[in-house]
């Protein structure tokens, strides 16, 4: 990752820890400008873009923030990031869809095991029992 994609990747989480999620995501947008074309094609376009839809996670547009998570499950490393499953999993278990949700937290358990559900609402662990 480049100097200048990582400083707005960093202050993009900065942002979202503290709140403010429209500032969170325009840091995260313009790092996701800086990959060049094809952007998808990069090797930090899915970090970039799963940071985009957990953010919109955070604030609520679960089916936006889901959407942007599955894509980024399709880019370059997605498919073995414990990250982009969980979150999709959140996505989708706030948007009702449990079974699947289930499905998104043991693909995430099964790369991270148990820390990947530390310091989370314990709602999500339980629907891999």
């Amino acid at each position: 990752m480049n100097d200048e994609i990582e400083e707005l990747c960093d202050l993009g989480v900065d942002l979202a820890d503290a709140g403010s999620f429209a500032k969170a995501l325009e840091a995260y947008e313009s790092a996701w400008a800086l990959l060049g074309e094809p952007a998808e094609a990069h090797e930090d376009s899915a970090w970039i873009l799963g940071n985009i839809g957990y953010t919109r996670f955070l604030q609520g547009d679960y089916s936006q923030g889901r959407d942007d998570l599955a894509r980024a499950l399709s880019l370059p490393g997605g498919t073995e990031n414990a990250f982009l499953h969980f979150r999709l999993g959140q996505c989708l278990y706030e948007l009702g869809d449990h079974r699947r949700a289930g499905e998104q937290f043991r693909l995430a358990f099964d790369i991270e095991e148990e820390a990947i559900f530390v310091d989370e609402d314990p709602k999500y662990r339980a629907l891999l029992d």
